[in-house]
């Protein structure tokens, strides 16, 4: 499916969030009115269908806003130990170390802090898909050549290369409740920052994903 083609779609869903926002919330009140309807084995299939749905259609808009950059000054250490400390509860409760490091030369870089927070907490759900408890997560961020690159790793499953060559292709996901539309908005996100994200994986090794950004993209400097 061509971009134009995913733009157009995106637009549509757009328009199809609020009716279905109406029926999950009509599901709530017939829920709440008939509560013994809601013991029935093919109620909470549906309000999974209905979650799947607002899910999908939420990343089709996203996907048709990545090219739409509001640069801001970005503190490196700050805007990364407050990611990292965000998902801190969940590797507690799933036994797994999560480990943040940093080599940086510079303090600050421009980017969208909204688009690059939803890109990064992206791969770092992934990685927490990806691993068992025990496994570990890291994130390297440092800066050299004039650009910030940022190293998302995990010693879990991995990815065999046939997946390894689709996964940032629209629709494509090998989760069972994945849209196949997340790595696809982290790289058009990456790409409108001028920006490349590179991945690198070994079944039962773990994954890394490489994120390079300039740190001063060329369009914002004086």
């Amino acid at each position: 499916m061509n971009e134009s083609k995913l733009i157009s779609l995106s637009k549509i869903s757009h328009e199809l969030k609020n009716p279905l926002t109406l029926i999950q919330s009509t599901l709530q009140l017939i829920g709440c009115h008939y509560p013994e309807v809601t013991k029935d084995p093919m109620w909470s299939q549906l309000l999974l269908d209905t979650k799947y749905m607002s899910q999908l259609l939420s990343e089709l808009s996203s996907l048709n806003s990545c090219q739409n950059i509001k640069y801001a000054k970005i503190n490196i250490r700050q805007f990364w130990t407050e990611i990292v400390n965000s998902f801190s509860s969940l590797a507690h409760i799933q036994g797994k170390k999560l480990q943040l490091n940093f080599n940086i030369f510079s303090e600050n870089f421009l980017g969208d802090p909204l688009k690059l927070r939803e890109v990064f907490c992206n791969l770092i759900k992934n990685a927490f898909d990806a691993t068992d408890m025990g496994d570990e997560i890291f994130i390297d961020v440092k800066s050299q050549w004039k650009c910030l690159i940022v190293i998302i790793g995990d010693t879990g499953c991995g990815i065999d290369k046939e997946r390894l060559e689709n996964i940032f292709q629209p629709f494509v996901t090998y989760k069972p409740n994945g849209t196949g539309l997340g790595l696809p908005i982290v790289k058009n996100i990456i790409n409108a920052h001028g920006g490349t994200v590179q991945v690198y994986s070994k079944p039962e090794t773990g994954t890394k994903f490489m994120v390079v950004l300039p740190l001063e993209p060329s369009e914002k400097k004086e």
